[in-house]
């Protein structure tokens, strides 16, 4: 028997059995080897345990199994104390209305187990390319407030005080008082009967994380779901952006304000795509309109060489849908995500060899010293203003991979307390796409005049 425990995802071997802790924010599980296709005569055994007075909830957020009749051949089981087992398989045969993508299972007891099988085939053992499961896990604590409806408490919260109305995986909340919660979407102060945001979304945390590989440099294409806040953007030519809370997008000034005047026009459309790390499928999810756009009033359009304060927002007019393949980024709340030699990513649909590419890609460089990048630009002979509200990416040794096209995508690294992505750069300005460094806005110099504008305080 194979015992693995890896993050939550398990890989491949005939017969697997694992252990989950579940805790407050959504893990990934899936079937083994996923989202490659699964091989006949398969078996894996996941159990899936939450702290003392909480339960396990378990959402199905793909499933493509080969389906079968009656259920008999491969499925996924999943059996709680004091219930009777639910058997899932594909989609013809199965005795759901619909498929279990998306639906909701909440253990009656702490734990859950997850049972996949994938029965063994005389003929190829690649079951026609169907990927099996992915689902996401996380612990909860049901409770019965006043009234009918059901509520639920994420662990570290105090249950008799809080409880939790964010019924969505990828929201969380705002614990800042002791609350009653109402059916619907508010809370209730119990002091003076103020209503405050109920909640907050999760962000930083994708739920098919990149694999981080330390031998990994130059520009390689990103999988669907590692960069989930990456937006694409089209205004005077293709740009980027990331997406914050569920309805801005952070990007560079100088995608609405060129430098180069001689393009400008009037009216000028902004459209703004997420979801997906192929061009062409991000124009089938459809454009997102926006309501309004907001420049940082520091930002110099008619001033070539000066790109401070190169920072905007944009604010959709609708709230996107979260979910793995788009979740938001995280804002830097200090200093130490700017130490030097400190790695990050920056992925972006901009130029690549001078060709426009149409895949997502990104690039794993190094934050570098301020004193190499400005003695860099002095031996060029270089103009343009380094200020204290930029700082350089990159190793002069090394080919910069950002080029045209990636101007407003982030620069992203991971932040060891709070255990999530950070945005802490946005692509501004270079010297070509060669060898040498790349300068982008430094966002926690900005991160004061972000918050004001999302909320509505500007």
């Amino acid at each position: 028997m194979c015992w693995l425990l890896l993050w939550g995802v398990l890989h491949t071997c005939p017969t697997q059995a694992s252990v989950l802790l579940a805790q407050q924010l959504p893990q990934q599980v899936t079937s083994p080897g996923y989202p490659e296709p699964y091989l006949k005569g398969q078996e894996s055994h996941t159990d899936i345990e939450a702290p003392e007075g909480f339960a396990v909830r378990l959402v199905f957020q793909d499933f493509d199994l080969e389906p079968s009749q009656d259920c008999e051949g491969d499925s996924v089981t999943i059996s709680t104390r004091g219930t009777d087992a639910i058997r899932l398989c594909g989609q013809h045969g199965s005795s759901l209305e619909s498929p279990p993508a998306l639906r909701e299972f909440v253990s009656s007891g702490r734990s859950l187990r997850l049972t996949f099988r994938a029965h063994s085939s005389p003929q190829n053992k690649m079951t026609h390319l169907h990927k099996g499961f992915l689902a996401l896990y996380q612990a909860v604590a049901v409770t019965q407030p006043d009234g009918d409806s059901e509520t639920v408490t994420t662990p570290g919260a105090d249950p008799p005080r809080i409880q939790n109305c964010c019924q969505d995986l990828y929201y969380e909340a705002k614990q800042t008082g002791t609350f009653s919660c109402p059916s619907l979407g508010t809370w209730k102060d119990r002091q003076d009967g103020e209503e405050v945001p109920q909640c907050e979304t999760v962000c930083g945390r994708p739920v098919i994380p990149i694999v981080q590989n330390p031998k990994t440099f130059g520009s390689s294409p990103a999988k669907l779901g590692n960069f989930p806040w990456q937006a694409f953007t089209s205004i005077y030519g293709r740009g980027g952006g990331a997406l914050l809370g569920d309805r801005w997008i952070l990007t560079a000034a100088h995608t609405i304000y060129p430098k180069d005047s001689v393009y400008l026009r009037k009216n000028q459309s902004v459209e703004v795509f997420l979801g997906h790390t192929d061009i062409g499928e991000l124009l089938k999810l459809g454009n997102h309109p926006v309501r309004r756009v907001v420049v940082h009033p520091d930002y110099r359009q008619y001033e070539s060489h000066n790109f401070n304060g190169d920072i905007a927002l944009l604010e959709l007019q609708h709230s996107v849908p979260l979910g793995p393949n788009v979740l938001p980024i995280c804002l830097p709340d200090n200093e130490t995500l700017y130490h030097s030699g400190l790695w990050g990513y920056v992925s972006g649909f901009g130029v690549e060899m001078g060709w426009l590419t149409t895949k997502l890609k990104y690039s794993k460089l190094p934050v570098a010293p301020r004193e190499a990048c400005e003695a860099w630009l002095r031996q060029r002979q270089r103009t343009e203003v380094f200020s204290e509200n930029m700082f350089c990416v990159g190793d002069e040794t090394q080919m910069n991979s950002v080029c045209q096209g990636d101007s407003g995508s982030v620069f992203v690294v991971w932040d060891n307390r709070t255990l999530h992505w950070v945005a802490t750069g946005i692509v501004s300005w270079g010297v070509g796409c060669g060898k040498g460094y790349g300068f982008y806005t430094k966002v926690l110099n900005y991160v004061g005049w972000i918050k004001t504008v999302m909320e509505g305080k500007d």
